[in-house]
């Protein structure tokens, strides 16, 4: 992956896929994107070259995009890929 992709306030890459709490809530990151690249889940592949920034998915179906990340955004887990 060549993109620049924002990282959590502890260090970390964001990645799509990624389970997260923001707000205290639980979300899957859908989409992280530089602008021009990124990280995209099934489904999300039409965001391709959108701004830069996070877009989650909430437990209740919702979405919010993000920026950047802020100190709300916190990393939970991370689905091992093979």
């Amino acid at each position: 992956m060549s993109a620049n992709l924002p990282h959590y306030i502890t260090g970390g890459e964001v990645h799509a896929g990624d389970r997260v709490h923001y707000h205290e809530n639980g979300a899957t990151v859908a989409f992280v994107s530089d602008g021009n690249g990124g990280e995209f889940s099934s489904g999300y592949t039409d965001y391709l070259g959108s701004e830069e920034g996070i877009m989650l998915r909430d437990d209740d179906g919702e979405h919010i995009f993000l920026h950047e990340p802020d100190d709300d955004l916190e990393f939970v887990s991370r689905k091992r890929k093979v």
